[in-house]
């Protein structure tokens, strides 16, 4: 368990600010919420270089950044402010983010899926792409249980909207509890068991109708449950109703048991499969990061 260095309220996921390295929860994390400590001498505490001055102050060579660098430096502090922290060019920040890859992936494919309704050719990557309630199309084209969930409606841009808001709003919060690597694993595997999901129902309650199946609602469904059991406490907004994601998670899972089979656009079962799973990987990602706290705290 960490200590808020703000409030002294304990969970075992407060993040940890990345100028003074102190741990905060959700509401101090934020630089203006929480007594910021930025070294006078510039030592880097985090990821992100704060710039400020750093030569005649007798700081060590170590501290020092190269003299080739003070001149840039100073136009810098000068347009943006003494205190002001550089960020890397914006691609940079997309390409460093698994969230914002999936983002990007989304809205280009969404634009090819748009041209589909007008052009033969887009048509044809969206038909390829996509995947339908059938195992024998499953076995002759294997890569749409991955590529199904880049997808989205083509004119419906809510579908889109939705889950790429949902995926900003909890997708890098993720990523820096379990790391890249786990989120890009646990992500397209919800996505697939989701989708698996969606097909077994289908085909157990109607055969197989063939009926296409795209969208991130899966894999986005994963991720909302893996956080409701990493931070069941975690405040969000439902329809701008304030509440504990557990109890969303909660309400999410009775609408898609009340409304499965339903006959509508909405694959309830495939949101319902994709939040099981993610139940799943929170519950094995939150014994991770309690153990590695134990052993932090035992050092």
């Amino acid at each position: 368990m960490t200590k808020c260095q703000a409030c002294g309220k304990e969970e075992p996921t407060h993040q940890i600010c990345g100028v003074c390295g102190k741990a905060y929860c959700d509401e101090h994390i934020y630089r203006q919420n929480h007594n910021c400590f930025v070294d006078p001498r510039g030592v880097n505490t985090g990821k992100t270089r704060v710039y400020v001055k750093t030569y005649g102050t007798g700081a060590s060579k170590e501290t020092n950044p190269p003299k080739a660098d003070y001149y840039d430096r100073d136009q810098f502090e000068q347009r943006y402010g003494y205190d002001a922290v550089r960020k890397p060019p914006m691609w940079k920040r997309i390409a460093a983010s698994p969230t914002y890859v999936i983002i990007t992936i989304c809205v280009f494919l969404q634009l090819i899926a748009f041209l589909g309704l007008f052009n033969g050719l887009g048509n044809a990557i969206y038909q390829f792409l996509l995947l339908r309630a059938s195992f024998d199309y499953i076995l002759l084209r294997p890569w749409t249980l991955i590529t199904h969930m880049f997808l989205h409606s083509q004119s419906l841009i809510f579908h889109i909207l939705f889950n790429m808001f949902v995926l900003f709003s909890f997708g890098p919060y993720l990523e820096r509890l379990i790391g890249k690597k786990q989120f890009i694993f646990m992500y397209l595997t919800s996505g697939i068991i989701a989708a698996l999901g969606f097909i077994l129902f289908e085909v157990l309650s109607k055969g197989e109708t063939g009926i296409g199946l795209v969208g991130a609602s899966g894999a986005v469904s994963g991720v909302l449950g893996a956080v409701a059991v990493i931070n069941p406490n975690m405040r969000v907004y439902v329809y701008f109703i304030p509440m504990k994601i557990k109890y969303m998670i909660l309400i999410f899972v009775l609408i898609s048991l009340l409304f499965m089979g339903d006959g509508s656009f909405i694959a309830h079962t495939a949101h319902l499969s994709g939040i099981i799973i993610g139940l799943v990987f929170g519950y094995y990602y939150r014994g991770r990061l309690i153990s590695k706290l134990r052993k932090q705290s035992e050092l």
